[in-house]
């Protein structure tokens, strides 16, 4: 009787629920499952870059950060931020960034919470009066709803580009719930002027901001695509991609870029001597550090994503990174992991099986609580044409020597010659987190035939 009670109590509680619009969280069973696919975006205008994070204090509180044409404000690129309350089944429409001073949101948005609940959202602002300046600016909520106004965190310069933030939510960290944003500065390839990887952050909750150079680099060259991950004891692992060029742009037929490292102990204040992670080749170009995604004309990054293992397993502290590499015929995702601080890799270990020689891009990296190591990217591997891709993802629990399934995240093709500007910009990134022992990916989706909407989905583990 106490059994047929607790049902029905459930079933109607359910059912309140559904009532109120509050749908139960993203789940599929038996696991190991797929996750049901469910589009983040509103919709109509072209939708790129995702960025995802999760709420530490409360795993159902999503956001997504996005370029999305649907936002009123924005030079080029609008940029705005999605929010869900109950882990991704349905989405709020978009808060979009508003302008500040003479400058209007314009690209790489990204988005992060910390350990007391606060979410910070941040992009590059292009000048609405001289294209050749801009500046990166923020803005703060609480939990995802009460957006403040933007305000700058990186003074109007030559152009600071590449941004990405992260912050700090390791609660054993001296240094936690700082927010850092990585950035190039410096016109890239423009008249020979050198280029900077700097880092900004933040240990009052974005009142005040300290910038610090990771490395300045010779002229003639191109940083991009930085992204940071923190050690349970605060350190900072920043990676990125640097190319020497050739004259004043990347070599155009198949660029070597040079995956490196550089770390810092005390918060961001100094930074270690850049160290040598991997040598790749971009798929060919003629667009800087960028490959050209094959029978498109859309430049695609290739991101050199860190992550750490600040589990207590037998792999905890191991680094691992994943990229791709233009193996002359194809783009293939492979992750190298380092077992010493950073001090030596492993060499690259493919994420899909030989047989899928097809193009794999814009792959993501994320280490769960208990060491295992997922990645998400996208994949043309059921498409003869090389040309429509799906998402996908793999995990390890071996340390990134070997990766399991590859499992498909949705059956839905999107070409991407539909993602609203005839396949010349899909966006930079994809992303994914875990939470708990289910991976959450977001991605671009041209599914519907008119253009690119964010979309999410995932991998149930347990």
């Amino acid at each position: 009787m106490k059994i047929a009670t607790s049902l029905v109590a459930a079933l109607l509680l359910s059912s309140a629920l559904y009532a109120r619009g509050q749908e139960p969280p993203l789940s599929c069973s038996p696991a190991p499952c797929v996750l049901p696919t469910v589009q983040v975006s509103e919709g109509g205008n072209a939708v790129t870059e995702a960025s995802i994070t999760v709420n530490p204090l409360n795993s159902s509180d999503f956001l997504v950060a996005a370029q999305d044409g649907n936002c009123p404000f924005g030079f080029g690129f609008p940029m705005g931020v999605y929010a869900s309350s109950n882990g991704g089944s349905s989405w709020s429409p978009p808060h979009c960034m508003l302008p500040v001073y003479t400058y209007s949101p314009s690209v790489y948005p990204t988005v992060g919470f910390d350990r007391t609940g606060a979410a910070y959202l941040e992009g590059v602002y292009a000048s609405n009066n001289n294209y050749l300046l801009s500046l990166l600016a923020f803005e703060k909520s609480t939990q995802g709803s009460n957006w403040s106004n933007p305000a700058p965190n990186v003074a109007a310069s030559s152009e600071p580009v590449d941004d990405r933030l992260a912050v700090d939510t390791n609660a054993t960290s001296p240094h936690v719930n700082s927010v850092y944003v990585s950035y190039a500065d410096g016109l890239t390839g423009i008249g020979g002027v050198s280029v900077q990887l700097r880092v900004t952050h933040s240990s009052d909750g974005g009142k005040t901001w300290i910038t610090s150079a990771v490395t300045h680099q010779l002229l003639h060259s191109d940083t991009a695509f930085s992204n940071m991950t923190f050690g349970k004891d605060g350190t900072i692992y920043l990676a990125w991609l640097y190319c020497a060029e050739t004259g004043t742009l990347c070599d155009n037929h198949g660029t070597t870029a040079y995956m490196v490292l550089s770390i810092s102990s005390d918060g961001g204040n100094t930074w270690s001597t850049p160290r040598h992670l991997a040598t790749v080749t971009l798929a060919p170009c003629s667009c800087g550090p960028y490959g050209i995604l094959p029978n498109t004309s859309a430049a695609v990054s290739n991101f050199p994503v860190i992550g750490v293992d600040n589990s207590v397993g037998p792999n905890a502290g191991s680094l691992y990174v994943v990229m791709y590499n233009w193996t002359g015929t194809y783009m293939q995702v492979e992750v190298i992991h380092s077992k010493d601080g950073g001090n030596t890799w492993s060499k690259p270990v493919p994420v899909a099986p030989v047989t899928a020689t097809h193009d794999q891009f814009l792959a993501w990296l994320s280490v769960s609580s208990t060491g295992a190591v997922g990645v998400s990217w996208l994949d043309r591997r059921n498409d003869p044409a090389n040309l429509s891709y799906q998402p996908f993802a793999a995990v390890s629990t071996d340390g990134g020597k070997t990766f399991g399934t590859n499992w498909e995240l949705s059956s839905a093709f999107s070409n991407p010659l539909n993602d609203g500007s005839g396949g010349h910009y899909l966006g930079d990134y994809t992303s994914n987190v875990w939470v708990g022992s289910t991976l959450y990916a977001v991605w671009m989706d041209t599914s519907n035939g008119l253009s690119s909407q964010d979309v999410i989905g995932g991998l149930r583990l347990k």
